[in-house]
């Protein structure tokens, strides 16, 4: 049976994105009601969810769904709302200020294509595209892990902390297909960017805010690597078989 918000819950939504528009809303619906929580990203057409007050409530009472506001646009989910749902595995209530119209959606497996992708802080970054990617072209699964908004403007090196946790080492051979790239994008002081290499020389990588893409690996992205990552799987093995380049984008079914 599919989960449905009633009156009162899509009208405290709507409420609560009048009152932080322009910037989107985000809140859950717990014990039968909306529960707005603070929006911490700065952007207008994303929201990163407090999540110290988030799993207060989780722990507190259990979540029920998810709710944000969509600003001066309708209620249909983005990628980023499909990712995100999937990830929680909970349903959304999508609410839209100023038209007051709303939408549920609930997990239903779906995914996003490796190249082309909309940016979501979480799941469609560029931790997520290298665990989407290894998996579709290596067949391993990477875990993912628990990052805070811009931790890398308060020095958190969490990258390097948490590479050998995810099973990667670091090597100082020849790039081959799928090692991974830590970067230090200016002004950061520490790993803040990751792309997945791809023979014979191109990085599968999204940025802050832009969709994902394959570019040529040279001029500033070479300049600003930091790490050379394989993991402990392909250390005794033979490379993966690189696809076919029109195939990068396409996941296995």
């Amino acid at each position: 049976m599919s989960w449905a918000a009633d009156k009162e819950i899509v009208k405290a939504a709507l409420n609560h994105a009048e009152a932080c528009q322009p910037l989107e809303s985000c809140g859950v619906v717990a014990d039968g009601g909306f529960l707005p929580i603070t929006n911490r990203a700065t952007q207008y057409d994303t929201f990163v969810m407090d999540m110290p007050a988030y799993l207060a409530v989780v722990k507190e009472s259990g979540v029920e769904a998810i709710v944000h506001s969509h600003v001066y646009g309708p209620a249909i989910a983005s990628e980023a709302d499909k990712a995100m749902c999937e990830a929680t595995g909970k349903p959304w209530l999508i609410v839209s200020w100023p038209l007051g119209t709303h939408a549920v959606i609930e997990p239903s497996g779906w995914r996003a294509p490796l190249v082309g992708r909309q940016w979501a802080w979480g799941t469609h970054d560029c931790f997520g595209l290298i665990r989407d990617g290894m998996h579709d072209f290596a067949g391993i699964d990477i875990p993912d892990f628990d990052r805070r908004w811009l931790w890398w403007e308060r020095g958190e090196d969490i990258i390097t902390r948490q590479f050998r946790d995810a099973g990667f080492v670091e090597v100082e051979d020849q790039w081959r297909h799928c090692d991974v790239i830590g970067m230090c994008i200016w002004p950061s002081k520490v790993v803040n960017h990751l792309g997945l290499f791809l023979h014979p020389d191109v990085i599968l990588h999204q940025m802050l805010g832009r969709l994902s893409m394959r570019e040529v690996y040279g001029g500033l992205y070479q300049l600003a690597t930091v790490l050379h990552l394989r993991h402990s799987a392909l250390l005794d093995a033979p490379p993966p078989r690189p696809p076919e380049y029109q195939a990068w984008g396409t996941p296995h079914a």
